[in-house]
Formats: structure tokens, sequence, C-alpha cells
């Protein structure tokens, strides 16, 4: 018989590095690393580094939950109890989330090509036409976290064109930026939301993902090897 989701919990080490997306009160959610902190499961708590917690969180909204202990990782869905500091959320794990539902927010780590552009639909539009090339951090099915020389000039109906080298075609969708963040040397980290993509594209970059995964596990075991 498996084991119910509170005894899951109560069984994880305490201090463990995990990951969450976080909702936000505009339909957004944001990923962020943390670590795991033990409570009176199914209660737990999550701690962030400072300044990461978006102000306007949803704790109505069901947030996905990634904790790594020892060589597994435990994806779950919770609900936020409450909010301490502008550190620490409090959170009751609800159930574990299948492979199928997993498949939609899975994320990778992978560097590619992208661009993003914008085109105004009236000659009567204030916002100016205007594209930048960059490179990407990460992708899922449901957004992507890329790097560029500028900040993006508007932030809703971007245009994304994304090189994943799926039958040697760009996979194209339109989207709105959910956070941008200035680094060193005039850089600028951009995480986009998908606001509409065809099933057939998000089946590719779902599959792409997955197929990166792959990819990394092989090359760990071979190395160990």
């Amino acid at each position: 018989m498996a084991a119910s989701i509170s005894e899951t919990i109560k069984s994880l080490s305490d201090s463990e590095s995990a990951k969450i997306d976080i909702p936000t009160i505009t339909g957004h959610r944001i990923r962020l690393n943390c670590i795991y902190k033990e409570s009176d499961s199914p209660y737990f708590f999550l701690m962030f580094p400072p300044k990461q917690l978006p102000e306007d969180i949803d704790t109505e909204g069901s947030c996905p939950v990634s904790i790594t202990d020892g060589n597994s990782t435990l994806t779950f869905s919770a609900k936020i109890i409450s909010i301490k500091g502008d550190r620490t959320l409090e959170l009751i794990a609800k159930k574990r989330i299948t492979p199928e539902s997993l498949r939609e927010y899975f994320r990778v780590d992978s560097k590619v090509f992208i661009n993003a552009s914008f085109d105004p639909q009236s000659l009567d539009s204030q916002n100016r036409q205007w594209s930048l090339d960059g490179q990407t951090l990460d992708i899922s099915g449901n957004g992507v976290l890329a790097i560029f020389q500028e900040e993006p000039k508007t932030k809703h109906r971007i245009n994304l064109s994304i090189d994943i080298h799926e039958n040697q075609n760009c996979v194209e969708c339109l989207g709105h930026v959910v956070r941008v963040k200035r680094l060193r040397r005039e850089k600028y980290q951009v995480s986009f939301h998908f606001d509409s993509i065809s099933q057939k594209n998000k089946d590719l970059i779902i599959s792409f993902c997955l197929k990166e995964q792959r990819n990394r596990l092989r090359y760990k075991i071979q190395t160990i090897d």
C-alpha cells in the first residue's frame, strides 16, 4: 500500500533543497528555489533567500512543490496556509502530482536561441515595434526564462520564437512578461508566461524538455561509469 501524503512528508529530512511554483493574484506562476523545513505533517515550511517572495501571492491557489530527498525527488501539490515575514511560507501538502500533470510545468535548464518581439496592432498604438534576440535559461510547457541585452519595451502580447531544434523549426507562441531582473553587464533576465500556444507547439516543448532530462541523466550515468 502506498504511503499517504502525510506519511511521505513526515519521512523527509529537514533542510532539503526544494522548488515551488508560487501563484500570484494576476494569474502568473513564479518558480523559486527554497529550503524545506519540518513541521507537523502534512504541514511544512519553505524558507527563501531575502527579497525573493513576490508581493502578490495568491494564497488560494494550488502550488506544485518539488523536494529533493537524497537521490529522489518528491513532487506534490500544496496550499499556502500563511506568509511569515518576507522569507517563509507555511504550507500543507495535498496530494502527489501524477507524471501526466507534471508534464505541463516540468522545467529543464536549456540554452537555446529565443526571439521576443512586439508588433502593434494599430497605427494609433503608443507602443513602438521592437525585437530582441536572446538565450533561454530554462523552459517548460507553460513558460520560459531567458537572458537579453535589453529590457523588453512592453509587457503584453509578445511574440516568442524559440529554437528547440525540433524538425529544424522554431516554436512560435504569444506570451507576456512575468518578471524582469537586471543583471550585471547590462543584461536582463526575463520570465515569460505563454498566453496563446498551439497544442502542437506545447507538445514539442514538453517533448524537448523530457529529451533534455534523459540526456542529462544519461550523461551523469556515463560520468559515474
